[in-house]
């Protein structure tokens, strides 16, 4: 089983008036619905929403029964937010993005065939013809691996990086 961690960092913070700030909150949310199905597959466990202070996310947090870390940045949020998940395998994604299907079935398949040790990156669906022509080059989006891989990380990128991550077929969909 897998503890998620939703950084919703990357969503810029509400100046628009109130359309912007309910999209943003939406992008949130549908972000966090698309890991009912891994939920109810016993994939994942438990959840935990990190994001900047006095962003509303509480409310989010609170009806999706999840766990919030507030800081004010994704290195600070992710380290109060690890030793608070119950599972040592933990999937990071950035708010936003919505893993595709067929997610669950991989997830499913690398957990109980794969090396269970081994990291996993899962990243943004092709945008432009160079990501559709090479789908490496487009942004990782979430990460799983072990929670004391994560250590002092800054972002996902430089952690697959660093941890040689393997890639995943799915990949992960803008969810505005």
């Amino acid at each position: 089983m897998l503890s998620a961690v939703i950084l919703a960092f990357d969503t810029p913070p509400a100046t628009g008036g109130r359309g912007q700030e309910s999209a943003e909150r939406e992008a949130i949310v549908r972000t966090l619905a698309s890991l009912i199905d891994a939920c109810v597959a016993g994939l994942i466990a438990d959840a935990m929403l990190v994001g900047p202070p006095d962003s509303g996310l509480g409310v989010i947090a609170e009806e999706a029964g999840c766990g919030l870390v507030e800081a004010v940045d994704a290195r600070s949020g992710l380290a109060r937010a690890l030793p608070a998940l119950r599972y040592p395998d933990v999937l990071a994604l950035r708010a936003g993005h919505a893993p595709e299907r067929g997610f669950v079935d991989e997830l499913r398949d690398a957990l109980a065939y794969g090396e269970r040790g081994r990291a996993r990156v899962l990243r943004a669906a092709p945008s432009s013809l160079l990501t559709r022509i090479a789908p490496r080059l487009s942004e990782p989006v979430g990460l799983i691996a072990r929670r004391d891989a994560f250590g002092a990380a800054g972002d996902l990128a430089t952690l697959a990086r660093r941890l040689r991550a393997a890639e995943m077929t799915t990949r992960a969909r803008r969810a505005i």
